[in-house]
C-alpha cells in the first residue's frame, strides 16, 4: 500500500499516469521515490529511475541543482514534463491542453488543476489516478493493452 496526500492505494501498481507515462512511487527514509516510464514500440522506457535521469533514446533527462527532473523531446529539446521529488510535498508539471499544468502532491491531497483527491481508497486497479494530455481525468483505470502484456510478461 501506497499513501499519497491522504490517497490510499492498495494493490496498485501505478497510483498516478500522467500523458502517457507512468509513475511508481517508493517511500525511504521519510523521502518519496519516483520511478517514471512510458512505452514505445512495445518496450518499456525508463525516464526516471528513483529519481535521477535515465538515459534513453526518446526522451532527455536532466536534474537541476535544486533536484528537479525535466524531461524533454531529445531532438527537438521541446518540453515535456518536470517532476520535483520532495518529502510529503512532490510537484508533478506537464502540458493538458497545451497548458503547463501543476500536479500537487502535499500530506493532504493530490491537487490536478481545480480537481482535488483527498481521503480515497484505490484498491485493486493497475493505475490509480489517470490524466490524459487533453485533460480527462479518471480513479481506478486499466492499462493499455501494450503496457498490460509486458507488465504481465
Amino acid at each position: 500500500m501506497v499513501n499519497i496526500g491522504s490517497n490510499k492505494f492498495e494493490n496498485v501498481s501505478f497510483p498516478l499516469a500522467f500523458a502517457n507515462r507512468y509513475f511508481m512511487l517508493e517511500h525511504s527514509s521519510g523521502e518519496d521515490i519516483w520511478t517514471v516510464f512510458t512505452v514505445k514500440d512495445g518496450k518499456l522506457v525508463i525516464e526516471i529511475l528513483k529519481n535521477k535521469p535515465h538515459d534513453n533514446a526518446l526522451s532527455k533527462a536532466e536534474t537541476n541543482p535544486t533536484g528537479i527532473v525535466t524531461v524533454s523531446n531529445p531532438k527537438t529539446g521541446a518540453f515535456l514534463y518536470k517532476l520535483r521529488p520532495g518529502s510529503k510535498d512532490s510537484s508533478i508539471f506537464g502540458r493538458i491542453n497545451g497548458q503547463e499544468t501543476e500536479i500537487k502532491i502535499t500530506d493532504r491531497e493530490i491537487c490536478i488543476g481545480t480537481n482535488k483527491f483527498q481521503n480515497n481508497l484505490v484498491s485493486g486497479f493497475a493505475v490509480g489516478i489517470i490524466v490524459d494530455g487533453r485533460g480527462g481525468i479518471g480513479m481506478g483505470a486499466g492499462l493499455p493493452p501494450e503496457l498490460e502484456h509486458l507488465i504481465r510478461a
